[in-house]
């Protein structure tokens, strides 16, 4: 039997780790400017690129799992 969508209890597990990530997210965009050492700079800037990238596809599942009738 094919299902389309995710169940309920991966759209809440998609919603933990989208909150984990934005937390992620925020911390090294605040704690960017702080930093001095350009090695570490660039790996902060690479961790930011991609976490943004992380955070639109879990966005995007999350919307696919409202379009197709998923509830959290």
């Amino acid at each position: 039997m094919a299902q389309n969508g995710i169940a309920p209890h991966e759209a809440f597990e998609l919603h933990e780790i989208l909150t984990f990530k934005n937390t992620c997210l925020t911390k090294s965009v605040t704690m960017s400017p702080l930093v001095s050492d350009q090695k570490l700079k660039t790996l902060m800037q690479q961790d930011i690129t991609t976490t943004e990238g992380h955070i639109k596809q879990l966005k995007g599942l999350m919307e696919q799992s409202i379009m197709t009738g998923s509830r959290m």
